[in-house]
């Protein structure tokens, strides 16, 4: 029960992702505010009722500022202060070269991907901070760490939200709230629904991801509930700014290495240098 008692809000609790870590917080023991955007996931629902005041629901849509700062009051009245933030929310946007795509949509990916986590930071570091204690999470995602063509403004957003990442994880270590990423594989989730919907503007590797997508089934979302447990628990105390693979790195057997990876470039976006 690694996260006993501690009140976990889980913005995009309706998607794959999301359901997945609210779950397993919940088995670990957490009170859960689980947010969805049009309407809640009803086998979720089913799931979580038998264990009645352990999750409470509320409609939420991030990138609205004001709906932010009135849900996170409320989920912190009705239940105590946050003590994890888990952002599940993001959208994959528009897909195609740059000069045919719609404007609107490309900044709407940018508002979702990195302004809604910045908007949900901001209501609940206050109370983090008061306290001295919290956990924040982010979502990476596919070309954040490097180049990804014809997804220009997904990258775009999920590369700023990993540097985010690394400039709150430092801001905040005198107040010890620890803020990651999360880099979750390819999970077969409602953005890969929308990657096939426009697979011919993609290119090659996204038809070859789809492939391998619909032979393999994709990535576990537990691996990446499992990470995300660790990093909302005690175990990854002191690591923070830092960008997590849920199943390339071996994040079960860092808790051990804290210092060593507080000190050094590990698990960063960082420019290697020619030699």
């Amino acid at each position: 029960m690694e996260l006993k008692d501690k009140i976990c809000l889980v913005a995009g609790a309706s998607g794959t992702i999301g359901a997945s870590i609210a779950r397993r917080f919940h088995q670990e023991g957490a009170r859960l505010a689980l947010t969805y955007r049009t309407s809640k996931p009803e086998r979720l629902c089913s799931d979580l009722d038998g264990d009645r005041g352990r999750a409470t629901w509320y409609q939420l849509d991030i990138t609205d500022r004001a709906q932010v700062q009135k849900v996170i009051g409320q989920a912190q009245n009705d239940l105590s202060p946050i003590d994890v933030l888990v952002n599940c929310t993001g959208a994959v946007g528009p897909i195609g070269p740059l000069e045919t795509l719609d404007i609107r949509e490309w900044i709407r990916t940018i508002e979702i991907n990195l302004f809604g986590s910045v908007n949900l930071a901001q209501a609940v570091l206050p109370s983090m901070k008061e306290r001295g204690r919290g956990k924040l999470l982010f979502f990476s995602g596919g070309g954040a760490a490097y180049g990804r063509p014809f997804f220009s403004s997904y990258s775009s957003s999920k590369a700023a939200l990993v540097r985010f990442t690394e400039c709150l994880g430092q801001e905040l270590k005198s107040s010890n709230v620890q803020v990651n990423a999360i880099a979750p594989g390819a999970v077969n989730s409602r953005m890969w629904d929308d990657m096939r919907a426009a697979a011919g503007s993609g290119g090659a590797k996204l038809l070859e991801e789809l492939k391998q997508m619909e032979e393999t089934g994709g990535a576990s979302p537990e691996c990446a509930a499992g990470l995300a447990v660790f990093l909302a628990s005690h175990r990854s105390d002191g690591l923070t700014g830092r960008l997590f693979s849920a199943i390339w790195d071996d994040w079960e057997h860092l808790e051990n290495h804290t210092d060593k990876i507080a000190a050094s470039d590990i698990f960063t976006l960082r420019r290697i240098p020619f030699s």
